[in-house]
């Protein structure tokens, strides 16, 4: 699934006027095996065709660390799936960032491997085989498998999210391409990663973005590239961290690797969690709205006259009147960038949570295949700042390519809000009460659309 669609999915599942929604999907999210988490990053085919895309993207001005004009589609991801030797020799090297992942390079590294018989105690790998016609394991086949050796690359944090690069060291990288012409076909994926910090010997789960965003290749190693995320990430002391890594069979199961494992690689190290925490105190400033607008929404399994779900969809344009609603904008000054979280702080009494996300998805122009809040630097307009989605709708997060360096060359930095909408849906005009049944009429198309100001918010810069 795109990852378009993947947005649509939780938007779906989160608009609705239930207050209880939220709950739900979250937990089914934490589960780790529901559709709309797995869909986004089960299948290898589409993890390595999204790797391939984003390597292609440009990732930041190395020359010009200075220049705030030249960094478009830059995010810690995408960055950090290039190698330190990569990134300089290109010229994509930041500074500021290069200098995180050095702090926080790791150390303390450990590894263990356990083989298919002590992992499936219960016997339901080897019922997969079974049903997928695969031979039973066997031990001699995937003995090469204990001489893996995974080592460490970088490991990033941005304030949300924690990037780790991984290698496994083999004598046969071949058996984990794609598509491999062998007798074995493998991959490898970092399914859970978890953390301990001293004096709490408690383990912390990350929720895990993508189990890997594709395997790349040496003549000797496999590249592993995970994404977590945690609200609660430590801003300091070292961290050890377990992430578990899947071996698993790709003739059996290409995309659930618990379900077709050879091996359990458990690859533990250490790092300091204080490289990637903010360089100056977080700032909120509160966005006070008012006025009427009209907007797209979507409301999906909405109720007949007798209160049954029928499953239909619906889209329309709808006024939202916003007198009394206030937003709030949290920044945060990280190596990596400048974070704005923006979120729904007070809200008329009779507003549910579908109003405050409904709002949120106007202003973030979900309905956009290039979502777009507009930024200016100094009074003149760079690239767009990129939209980082979390799995949620709840909040707007949005990187600003604005790094600790930059900040004494910086006058001026502003975000436009903007509200957004379709103003032609396949060749008609939505009248304010316009309506689009999904499951008679089919799909729209949402291309023509129009933005209204809605508010500026003046970001503060850090001065020494």
């Amino acid at each position: 699934m795109k990852e378009k669609a993947f947005y649509h999915s939780v938007l779906k599942n989160t608009l609705l006027d239930k207050t209880n929604a939220k709950a739900r999907i979250d937990a089914r999210t934490r589960s780790g095996f529901t559709a709309e988490k797995k869909r986004i990053h089960i299948s290898r085919r589409a993890v390595i065709a999204l790797a391939v895309a984003a390597s292609l993207l440009v990732v930041g001005s190395a020359a010009a660390a200075t220049s705030l004009f030249s960094r478009e589609g830059y995010v810690p991801g995408r960055y950090i799936q290039k190698d330190a030797d990569e990134r300089q020799a290109s010229e994509q090297a930041i500074p500021d960032v290069e200098q995180a992942i050095t702090a926080a390079t790791p150390k303390d590294v450990s590894y263990e491997i356990r083989m298919m018989p002590e992992i499936d105690t219960d016997g339901k790998i080897a019922e997969w085989r079974e049903q997928m016609g695969q031979p039973a394991y066997n031990e001699a086949d995937w003995a090469w498998v204990r001489e893996l050796k995974p080592t460490i690359g970088d490991v990033l944090y941005d304030g949300k999210a924690l990037y780790v690069t991984t290698y496994i060291e083999t004598d046969r990288p071949n058996v984990f391409y794609y598509a491999a012409d062998t007798e074995q076909q493998a991959w490898i994926a970092s399914e859970e990663v978890s953390y301990t910090v001293p004096g709490d010997a408690m383990p912390h789960t990350l929720e895990l973005y993508g189990e890997n965003w594709g395997n790349e290749f040496t003549d000797h190693s496999v590249k592993v590239v995970a994404e977590g995320t945690t609200d609660a990430f430590p801003e300091e002391g070292i961290v050890t961290m377990t992430q578990r890594l899947y071996v698993a069979d790709a003739l059996v199961d290409d995309m659930l690797p618990t379900r077709a494992a050879v091996a359990i690689i458990d690859f533990t190290f250490t790092f300091d969690a204080a490289a990637g925490r903010s360089v100056a105190e977080d700032a909120h400033i509160s966005i006070p709205l008012s006025g009427e607008y009209l907007i797209s929404m979507e409301e999906w399994w909405l109720p007949d006259a007798s209160g049954n779900v029928s499953g239909n969809a619906i889209f329309r344009n709808k006024p939202l009147n916003v007198d009394g609603v206030m937003l709030d904008a949290k920044i945060e000054y990280r190596p990596v960038g400048i974070y704005v979280t923006l979120t729904v702080k007070d809200a008329p009494e009779n507003w549910t949570q579908y109003e405050k996300n409904s709002l949120l998805t106007a202003i973030s122009d979900w309905l956009s295949e290039e979502p777009d809040i507009p930024f200016t630097v100094n009074g003149e307009e760079p690239q767009k700042p990129e939209h980082m989605n979390y799995g949620a709708n709840d909040a707007i997060y949005v990187l600003l390519p604005i790094y600790p360096s930059d900040y004494a060359s910086v006058s001026s930095l502003r975000l436009d809000l903007l509200m957004h909408r379709i103003v032609s849906a396949n060749g008609q005009e939505p009248s304010d009460d316009w309506t689009w049944d999904f499951e008679k009429q089919g799909g729209i198309n949402k291309s023509i659309r129009v933005s209204e100001p809605l508010a500026t918010i003046e970001i503060p810069i850090p001065k020494n």
